[in-house]
């Protein structure tokens, strides 16, 4: 707003060599994007566009490049521009780029992106809003004096830390990506003092750039006393304020312009439908720095021919506006200019004009005011309204999304509440919901477009935000049905042991995204390998099977559930080890190496022609006796005689080759007052 008070070089030379030694916090920020080829579209100068249209493109090159290219970035999509021409043109050292905008498919801000022969590829943020159409009805927004980062001079207590001035425009940011202007201009004072981006590592300049970035809507920029004026008591040299500007926001070339482009200051002018802008550059040239071009007044005698020759150039436009800081010495005249409405800002309040044409001043964003303004424009026809505020807390214009919109919920409610007296006819709200095939339903608002690149999908939700009110919008994604059930087998899962005969319940969980319809239940007694034997088939997805165990018994069963969705996808799970099926009456307890009772396991093979192998076990240490009977009774062979451990063992009986006789023989194991037979065929 006002310049400050001079200090005095020793207090200036003293508070300098305190930050040179303490530094600072900024110092940690990362430089901005700096001008470098692309000259125009910018961040703080953007272009809309439809598709089917041209974009110019201004470019800072050699003159014999050739082979330029550019296309539109956003996220992991890069869309290819048709280039229709490039021309260099002498007089203004710059090139200009007509490229053909195609289909989009969203329509958004868009990175620009531009190659060339000689190594040259540049981009710049936000730079194209490519829209479907010019709307004939809509509004945009006046922001002024954000004084970023902080209203803190350099040497002041806490000026290394404070941020409040960035917090302020946020809430703003926060309230204009809902209101959804077609547009925003910031009419200067948007950096509080502008040497501070290489001096002491301040980086103001950077800050402030990557806030343009957060707004989801083109931001046009006009600089003000801070941004370029200069302060003779800052130490860098004087020009430094404006040397940065133009460094970040554009152009290099003021500071020696060619004869095609003979101008000093940054003015510039766009169109939106039948509506002609103008951004104007101000200042108050405290540090007097070149005074034979800048002179003491808000604008140049050069820079009132060119706005006189741009007016005359735009004289078919339906209505004329005109962004500016601040007419500090009274040099624009609306009447004779033939422009509708001005707006300014500097004086940190509200100057209101209810006739025609309007002359406009808005109150600061900065100090907690968080002001901005709205201009309504219907069929060329202008209307300022009252300047608005976000709000102390930031919840004059609120949104909360219920449960959180961050992408894994498939339906999300916004509650917005409105305690501004202003409808907001465009608003908009962004849903990020999975990013999965499926049927988007809105209700309380209007679904305009969905963005499917990134991770998640973005639905883009047109809102009427009444004046004064509240309401809901509820964004529902049924997915279609492409995805298969998920299923886990929770018992058996491996180790268990179920006996034969008995009742035993096979447990699951089945979740799908449209329901499971059925499953099946299907045994192995193999490890797995094969599931021949099925359970169950069509049982309810109710995530338990009682199942009566049946035989044969095996150590190394496993279960399968199958669960089916109606769009006939499965899924399905098997217990993660081997379970045991356990017959009792076998004698061998389940899972161990002694045996419950004296047992004769078997013989193998049986029959057999010239040797068998047999297994008998014994369930506690002791003497046992194996013996070899055949139908009449007689004892052919001792097989074993003596002292045994508890547990299994094996014999092998390979009988005489003369008493090798085909027939049928009998086992018999004794130990102590037991004993056990088996019966053992030999077949010849």
């Amino acid at each position: 707003m006002n310049r400050r008070p001079n200090l005095g070089f020793f207090v200036i030379w003293v508070s300098f060599l305190l930050v040179i030694a303490i530094g600072g916090a900024a110092g940690a920020v990362a430089p901005g994007d700096t001008l470098t080829v692309i000259q125009r579209p910018l961040v703080n100068l953007p272009a809309i566009v439809t598709p089917g249209g041209t974009l110019t493109i201004q470019c800072e090159a050699p003159p014999v490049t050739s082979g330029w290219a550019a296309s539109l970035l956003r996220g992991q999509v890069e869309i290819t521009l048709t280039v229709q021409s490039s021309t260099y043109d002498p007089s203004t050292l710059w090139w200009e780029i007509q490229a053909l905008v195609p289909a989009v498919p969203v329509y958004e801000l868009y990175d620009l992106k531009v190659t060339a022969t000689g190594g040259i590829v540049d981009t710049t943020w936000n730079a194209v809003r490519v829209i479907a159409q010019y709307l004939n009805d809509y509004y945009f927004i006046q922001i002024t004096d954000t004084h970023l980062p902080t209203q803190l001079y350099y040497y002041e207590s806490g000026a290394d830390t404070d941020s409040s001035e960035i917090v302020d425009l946020r809430e703003i940011i926060r309230d204009v990506n809902i209101i959804n202007p077609e547009f925003v201009v910031i009419t200067g004072d948007f950096i509080n003092e502008g040497e501070l981006e290489d001096y002491l590592s301040k980086k103001y300049f950077s800050r402030a750039q990557r806030l343009l970035t957060e707004f989801e809507v083109p931001v046009y920029l006009t600089s003000g006393n801070h941004d370029i004026g200069g302060w003779t008591d800052t130490p860098p040299p004087d020009g430094t304020a404006r040397q940065n500007w133009w460094k970040f926001f554009g152009w290099k070339r003021l500071n020696n312009p060619p004869a095609g482009a003979p101008y000093y200051t940054q003015d510039y002018s766009f169109d939106y439908g039948s509506v002609h802008y103008v951004g104007l550059e101000t200042y108050l040239n405290y540090e007097s720095w070149r005074p034979e071009i800048y002179g003491s007044q808000s604008f140049t005698s050069a820079q009132m021919q060119w706005l006189t020759a741009n007016l005359a150039g735009a004289s078919g436009s339906a209505e004329r506006v005109l962004f500016h800081h601040s007419d500090f010495s009274n040099q624009i005249n609306l009447t004779s200019l033939g422009v509708g409405l001005t707006l300014s800002g500097h004086t940190h309040s509200n100057t209101e004009d209810a006739s025609y044409p309007y002359k406009i001043v808005t109150n600061n964003a900065c100090s907690s005011e968080r002001s901005y303004r709205m201009v309504r424009v219907s069929n060329g026809v202008i209307q300022p309204q009252a300047t608005m505020s976000a709000g102390g807390s930031g919840t004059s214009l609120n949104v909360v999304f219920v449960p959180t919109n961050n992408g894994t919920n498939y339906a999300v409610t916004a509650n917005i509440t409105n305690s501004i007296s202003q409808r907001f006819e465009h608003g908009q709200l962004r849903f990020v919901m999975p990013n999965e095939p499926g049927d988007i339903s809105v209700a309380g608002g209007t679904l305009l477009q969905v963005d499917t690149s990134g991770p998640h999908a973005v639905c883009y939700v047109g809102v009427d935000i009444l004046a004064s009110s509240s309401r809901s919008v509820t964004v529902t994604l049924a997915p279609t049905p492409d995805q298969p059930p998920v299923v886990t087998v929770n018992a058996p899962n491996g180790g268990e042991v179920w006996n034969i005969g008995a009742a035993q319940n096979i447990t699951w969980t089945a979740t799908d995204d449209i329901g499971v319809s059925s499953v099946s239940i299907v045994l192995s007694r193999d490890g797995g390998t094969s599931y021949p034997d099925t359970l169950a088939k069509g049982e309810a997805n109710d995530g338990v099977y009682p199942w009566l165990v049946s035989a044969p018994p095996s150590a190394s069963a496993r279960v399968k559930v199958i669960a089916y969705d109606a769009a006939a996808n499965t899924g399905s799970d098997a217990s993660n080890a081997d379970f045991e099926i356990y017959d009792p009456a076998s004698g061998v307890a389940p899972g161990h190496d002694i045996p419950t009772k004296l047992t004769i396991v078997g013989s193998t093979p049986n029959p057999f022609s010239e040797t068998t192998s047999i297994k008998f076990g014994l369930p506690r240490d002791g003497e046992i006796e194996l013996d070899v009977f055949d139908v009449s009774g007689r004892k052919v062979a001792t097989l074993g005689d003596g002292h045994y451990t508890a547990g299994y063992h094996d014999f092998q009986w390979r009988p005489a080759v003369d008493s090798r006789r085909s027939g049928i023989y009998f086992l018999r194991l004794r130990s102590g007052e037991e004993d056990v037979t088996a019966k053992i065929v030999i077949s010849r």
